[in-house]
């Protein structure tokens, strides 16, 4: 890397002449700051209007599961109520808002990314791309997951509690659903298997700053198993014993993948200062 006391070497560094020539004045970045948040506020409303059109269709497909689980545990066609006449209207607007966030977001990460890429070295942006990547990657892989394996099975699990007594005082336990409710389940779901999906994100980012090794990582497995279930407990909204296991054991397959992914960045990092080492004739590979 060049140093201060190295003008030479500075001088002849393309990536840092470059990142030299983008900066800009303090009142330069407030305007590109100030057209790139227009931009993507723009986005954003224009994602919010169009997706108000395709609500309904939206909570057909959230609530595909729910109403899958509704007819295998009572045998009958789903009916969901509201009991406020504004419940449907706001509910749709919630689901308009968060497709809006989902479709809008890319190109409002893009936005903010064309702000800060150009004060960033190659390496830089490599890192923060696939951060980036791997974080939403992630993320949708877990919401999928908890949307086609998890949502179901827990709703099956949960209507079926739904109960007919008989006796000389016969009675009925039956759900009765609100639709602010059940979307806000679903919901939540999602959010809770997206955000335990990003573990191995975590854990990567941590093994390549140096705080985490994979050898301690193994050291901990033991203790993931218990770990992964409260943590399964604590992102699932249902009270149910099944959804929490179905989620405690990706969260420990992903801790496990987790291992893997920091020994092979302590792998790559090994052999780099290897490689460097024998240029230099200096003893850089730390011992153990």
């Amino acid at each position: 890397m060049s140093t201060p006391d190295n003008p030479v070497q500075q001088d002849s560094d393309p990536d840092r002449a470059r990142v030299d020539d983008a900066r800009m004045s303090f009142l330069e970045h407030l305007y590109d700051l100030r057209n790139r948040l227009r931009a993507a506020a723009l986005i954003f409303i224009v994602a919010t209007i169009v997706s108000f059109f395709f609500a309904q269709k939206y909570f057909d497909i959230l609530t595909r599961p729910a109403r899958a689980a509704w007819t295998a545990a009572l045998g009958r066609e789903p009916t969901f109520v509201f009991t406020n006449p504004t419940e449907p209207f706001w509910v749709y607007t919630k689901l308009s808002l968060y497709a809006a966030i989902m479709f809008a977001s890319p190109a409002v990460i893009w936005q903010l990314w064309k702000f800060v890429a150009p004060g960033l070295y190659r390496k830089e942006k490599r890192m923060a791309m696939t951060v980036t990547v791997a974080t939403a990657a992630c993320f949708i892989g877990g919401a999928v997951f908890g949307y086609l394996l998890i949502s179901k099975p827990a709703l099956t699990f949960l209507f079926g509690l739904a109960e007919t007594f008989t006796g000389t005082l016969p009675f009925k336990i039956e759900p009765m659903v609100k639709m602010e409710e059940l979307v806000g389940f679903m919901l939540a779901m999602l959010l809770g298997t997206g955000v335990a999906f990003e573990l191995p994100v975590v854990l990567a980012v941590l093994g390549w700053l140096g705080l985490v090794t994979s050898r301690g990582l193994w050291k901990f497995n033991k203790y993931a198993l218990i770990l992964s279930a409260v943590v399964g407990g604590v992102l699932t909204p249902g009270p149910d014993i099944l959804s929490q296991l179905l989620m405690a054991g990706p969260l420990f397959g992903l801790f496990n993948v987790s291992i893997v992914v920091v020994w092979m960045i302590e792998r790559t990092r090994r052999k780099k200062l290897e490689a460097l080492a024998k240029e230099t004739g200096a003893d850089l590979v730390p011992s153990g």
